[in-house]
């Protein structure tokens, strides 16, 4: 009987083992998934924040004609009060440029909107990447001193600094945060 029982547990110690095996190659996957993942969020962000520069300096580009439009309108409206210009001009002009103000601010808008879309879409996935259980608020410190190196050598522009340091000081927080959770826990 012992040869028996010693059989049907050998088979079960291969069954397990099976399916040891099927969850370590499982979990070996995952892990290189998670190694992608976080390289590709890395690469995406670190091409969002200088496009953002770039794509910010157009919108407010934009936002510029808008306010001069708006500035256009006023004087018309001064010229026309002071008479230099008659009531038919004063129509015709002001409502061209009402119509290109409205234009430009639904671009505006729109390419703002955008924006933010994207951005959001980003820093969440940024974020997600980081494991920010294991993070210290030493070693968020330290990525804003090398930012900080990066950007007195040249290397990083000033748009991209402001953004980046936000982002890693919105992180230091959280790390912050998740220390005190685990102090009172511990508690």
């Amino acid at each position: 009987m012992s040869d028996e029982m010693l059989k049907i547990y050998e088979e079960l110690l291969k069954q397990i083992n099976r399916v040891y095996d099927s969850y370590v190659e499982q979990v070996k996957r995952l892990n290189n998934m998670w190694s992608d993942y976080k390289s590709a969020v890395s690469n995406v962000k670190r091409n969002w924040d200088a496009d953002n520069v770039l794509l910010m300096l157009r919108i407010n580009e934009l936002r510029a004609s808008i306010d001069s439009i708006r500035e256009e309108l006023d004087m018309l409206k001064v010229r026309k009060e002071l008479g230099l210009i008659d009531d038919e001009e004063y129509s015709k002009t002001s409502a061209e440029l009402t119509d290109t103000l409205t234009k430009l601010s639904n671009m505006y808008e729109e390419a703002r909107s955008k924006v933010d879309e994207i951005d959001k879409g980003i820093k969440e996935h940024w974020f997600r990447s980081m494991d920010v259980t294991t993070l210290t608020t030493d070693q968020v410190d330290g990525m804003i001193k090398e930012l900080e190196e990066d950007k007195a050598k040249g290397e990083v522009p000033e748009d991209v600094y402001t953004r980046i340091k936000s982002d890693l000081e919105l992180i230091k927080r959280v790390v912050q945060a998740l220390a005190l959770i685990k102090t009172e826990s511990k508690a």
